[in-house]
């Protein structure tokens, strides 16, 4: 696997655990270097514009003296923005709300994202009790395809990572992203969606060409 393949992956993987939400022990671990380091490094494999994003969001993290404090401020802005909010959220955190406008939870996007675990015999964790469509599963969707995929030197898998980057994940993101980006009070989500957008930006030109593992 290159060394940009481990990155793109480990981005993914970053991006899954922030859109389920904070918790203490990831807080943590965010206000080390070693954390920092890791976003940092999704510079070189993204468009330009993605310095300034993640030097924003490192200034954040270095704001906090510990993962406490930076996991109250996470909790209340996910709560806020994702969750439950008085007017209601900003941005849901699921596909099927992005069909259309008002759409409801559980739509088309959910069954096909069902469909599409069965086919590859995946499931979602019993200890998980969200729609196949989340965010966050989605990504471990693609995370999945692209690991296997370079691991296996299958190009078919990768295609399909990619394919479902372009066409099913980058569009809903896009929205998500533009919801939040008048988010002020708390900026690390709505920098966190314009990253994701890149990085899905990214995985979607693998329609065109395949790195090389």
């Amino acid at each position: 696997m290159t060394p940009e393949q481990t990155i793109l992956l480990d981005g993914l993987k970053i991006m899954g655990q922030t859109f389920w939400g904070p918790s203490l022990v990831e807080c943590t671990e965010m206000v080390t270097e070693d954390y920092l380091n890791r976003l940092d490094s999704l510079a070189s494999v993204l468009t330009t514009g993605a310095d300034n994003l993640l030097h924003e969001i490192g200034s954040i993290m270095r704001s906090f003296s510990d993962g406490d404090s930076l996991y109250q401020h996470l909790e209340e802005g996910y709560v806020r923005l994702f969750i439950s909010a008085k007017g209601g959220i900003t941005a849901p955190l699921y596909e099927s709300c992005y069909e259309f406008e008002g759409a409801p939870l559980m739509g088309r996007a959910a069954t096909e994202m069902k469909e599409r675990f069965e086919t590859k015999n995946l499931s979602v964790a019993d200890t998980i009790q969200e729609p196949p469509d989340h965010l966050s599963i989605e990504l471990e969707y693609v995370y999945f395809l692209l690991d296997e995929g370079w691991r296996e030197n299958d190009d078919a898998l990768v295609a399909e990572a990619a394919e479902f980057a372009s066409d099913r994940m980058l569009p809903w993101i896009s929205k998500l992203s533009e919801k939040l980006a008048s988010e002020e009070k708390c900026r690390y989500y709505p920098l966190m969606a314009a990253v994701l957008r890149q990085i899905l930006a990214v995985l979607a030109t693998m329609n065109q060409k395949t790195p090389s593992p």
